[in-house]
């Protein structure tokens, strides 16, 4: 990724302005997370055809659609990637994706493709190659956020893999935040892949029984270099203070 010359290791998005205010019924994870005022959830058409008995084999196409929607129909979620770097987002995505993360020491914003982040008082809004320091590492920051935080990005490697089996049994799992979520079905990978340059010889996804989203783990093989890149999703609908940068 681009980022790793650029930035340093990027903390929780819990961070100033950041904390959620309400949680959706049955939300994972998180500390602060309330009783909700937003829809509650629903499981999507997409994923109700879709069994999650043990030894049941799915199709990618439709475990990716089922597995977007899902986070959809929650409204927002906190997500969590191992990167690198290291990053944690606040993500609205209903009614239009917004979010905050926490980088180059403060509170970076993505809304409508642009990243701003409050530096000393003032906002600054991300120029990529920007002369201007600032500029520039609140631009790589942003773009690195709205590439694994953006609904394409939730999703990303679930519907490349052909297809997915169900394990047998439910499963406690911890997460990066040392929640541990019971209860939750596993899916693995039937076969390897190959996207965006990478060979991936294993992957799973951890769901709630209510198609859910928790956690994907994956193995990647880049250029004869094996990596674990790993996704948490707690704080299903909470919502979040995001500020709006002004424009």
């Amino acid at each position: 990724m681009l980022l790793l010359g650029l930035l340093p290791a990027c903390s929780s998005a819990g961070g100033e302005g950041s904390s959620p205010s309400t949680s959706a019924p049955g939300a994972s994870g998180g500390a602060g997370a309330t009783e909700p005022e937003v829809p509650a959830y629903a499981v999507p058409g997409s994923c109700s055809p879709l069994s999650l008995t043990g030894g049941t084999v799915l199709p990618g196409a439709a475990v990716s659609r089922c597995w977007g929607q899902a986070l959809q129909a929650h409204r927002s979620v906190r997500a969590w990637t191992n990167g690198p770097p290291d990053m944690e987002a606040d993500v609205e995505l209903v009614p239009s994706p917004r979010m905050q993360t926490e980088a180059v020491g403060g509170v970076v914003v993505v809304q409508d493709g642009v990243a701003s982040s409050l530096v000393d008082g003032q906002w600054v809004t991300g120029v990529l190659n920007s002369d201007i320091e600032d500029e520039a590492l609140v631009a790589a920051a942003g773009e690195f956020a709205a590439a694994v935080f953006s609904p394409p990005g939730l999703a990303q490697g679930v519907g490349d893999c052909s297809t997915w089996k169900v394990a047998p049994g439910r499963q406690t799992l911890t997460l990066h935040d040392g929640s541990q979520p019971a209860r939750l079905v596993r899916l693995d990978c039937t076969a390897p892949f190959v996207a965006q340059g990478a060979t991936t010889t294993r992957a799973a996804l951890w769901v709630r029984e209510d198609w859910t989203p928790v956690h994907h783990a994956a193995t990647l093989s880049i250029d004869g270099v094996t990596t674990e890149s790993l996704r948490d999703f707690t704080d299903h609908g909470a919502r979040f203070d995001i500020p709006t940068p002004p424009r």
